[in-house]
C-alpha cells in the first residue's frame, strides 16, 4: 500500500474519531457558530466601521461603513478555521502524546507523515465544512452575503488552514502535558481574537500593533477581502497572505527541529 492511500486512510480514521467525539465535535464545530447567532442577534441590523472608528456623532472616521453581519460571518468562519485547524488540533495531540499514542504509533509501519497528512486531513475537512455552514447560517437567518470571490475564499481557507495546523504543531512544543494544554492553548490565541477585532473593529495603538504582529489578525483580514467585506481586487491582499505564509514556514521549522513523539518524563 503506498503512503498516499495509508494517508488518505488516516484521514477517513480522524474523521471517524473527531464525529464519534460529542464533546470535540460541539467545542470544535459548533462553538463559532453559537457566537455567530447570538451576536448575530443581538446586533442584526447594526454597522460597523473596519479599519476605523466610530466618531463622536456615529460616523466611521478612517474607516469602511458595513453591516455587522456581513463583517461578522467571515471573522466567524476564520475563528472556526482556527478553532479545528490550532485549537483541536493542538489538543489530540498532546493528550496522544501524553498517552503514549504517538510513541506507539511511532513505532509501527506506519510512516510518520502519514499520521502527520491524517490530522492536518481531517482538520481541513472539518475546517471547510464549518466555513460553508457559517456561510449558509449568516446568509439564510441575517441576510449576510455569500462570498464575494469564491476563489480567493477557497484559497484562503486552505492557506489558513494549513497554517494553523502546522502553528497547532508547534505549539505543542511548549505544552508540558495533557493537563496544561487547553490553559496554554487558549491564553496563547483567545486574548488575540478580541484584540485582532474578531468581534468589534476598533482602534487602538496599543492593541493593534500587538495584534499587527500574530497571523490571527491576518488570517482574519484575508477573509474580510476574500468575502468583499473589504474593497480589493479580485478578493486578495498581498501582505495578509505573506505574513501567514512567514507565519507557517517559522511554525514548521519549530516543528520539524522539536516535535515530541514521546511524553515528557515526570
Amino acid at each position: 500500500m503506498s503512503d498516499l492511500s495509508i494517508s488518505l486512510r488516516q484521514v477517513r480514521a480522524e474523521q471517524r474519531g473527531f464525529w464519534r467525539n460529542p464533546t470535540a465535535a460541539f467545542f470544535g464545530f459548533a462553538f463559532p457558530i453559537m457566537f455567530l447567532l447570538i451576536f448575530g442577534t443581538i446586533f442584526k441590523g447594526d454597522m460597523e466601521c473596519l479599519d476605523g472608528a466610530f466618531g463622536s456623532r456615529g460616523q466611521c472616521v478612517g474607516g469602511v461603513l458595513v453591516p455587522y453581519n456581513t463583517f461578522f460571518v467571515p471573522a466567524m468562519a476564520a475563528w472556526g478555521v482556527i478553532t479545528t485547524c490550532y485549537v483541536n488540533l493542538a489538543m489530540h495531540l498532546s493528550i496522544r502524546r501524553d498517552a503514549g499514542l504517538l510513541k506507539r504509533l511511532r513505532g509501527t509501519p506506519m510512516p510518520p507523515a502519514a499520521m502527520v497528512v491524517g490530522v492536518v486531513g481531517s482538520a481541513l475537512v472539518t475546517a471547510v465544512i464549518l466555513v460553508a455552514l457559517t456561510s449558509a447560517v449568516g446568509h439564510f437567518l441575517y441576510a449576510a452575503p455569500w462570498p464575494v470571490h469564491w476563489l480567493a475564499t477557497a484559497v484562503t481557507v486552505m492557506l489558513g488552514g494549513v497554517v494553523f495546523c502546522v502553528l497547532g504543531m508547534a505549539i505543542t512544543v511548549v505544552i508540558p502535558n495533557a493537563d496544561a494544554a487547553i490553559a496554554v492553548i487558549n491564553i496563547s490565541y483567545l486574548p488575540l481574537l478580541f484584540i485582532s477585532g474578531f468581534f468589534f473593529s476598533f482602534r487602538n495603538t496599543v492593541f493593534n500593533d500587538i495584534a499587527n504582529v500574530f497571523p490571527i489578525y491576518w488570517f482574519k483580514e484575508a477573509m474580510l477581502t476574500a468575502y468583499g467585506a473589504k474593497p480589493s481586487s479580485g478578493g486578495w491582499d498581498g501582505e495578509d497572505l505573506l505574513v501567514l505564509l512567514a507565519w507557517g514556514a517559522a511554525a514548521l521549522l519549530v516543528a520539524l527541529r522539536f516535535f515530541r513523539w514521546m511524553p515528557r518524563r515526570a
